[in-house]
């Protein structure tokens, strides 16, 4: 099954991966907002804070492994369809 959301990033990436470069140093973590097709950029910590109980510290968990070999958390949030998907990817290729 086709993620829903992956063609939405692929259309953006390039605004995203120009968020994070610009913001990486502040330990980010990127939200792209659906249906309004915005990006956001929020220190990871505090974001993580607003989470539910349920995925706080799972997401805590995920950010770190994330950071720690070099990846950023991407964050979809869908009003229309109340879903908050995370995803994990390479930040290797914007660091230069």
């Amino acid at each position: 099954m086709k993620d829903p959301y992956l063609d939405l990033i692929t259309e953006q990436w390039e605004n995203i991966l120009q968020i994070y470069r610009f913001h990486r140093g502040k330990k980010p973590v990127i939200q792209y907002e659906l249906p309004i097709h915005r990006i956001y950029v929020y220190p990871a910590e505090t974001y993580i804070d607003t989470l539910s109980d349920r995925t706080r510290e799972q997401t805590r968990q995920q950010y770190r492994k994330a950071t720690e070999s070099g990846r950023f958390l991407l964050f979809i949030r869908d009003a229309k369809k109340k879903v908050l998907k995370s995803y994990i990817f390479e930040a290797q290729e914007i660091l230069s």
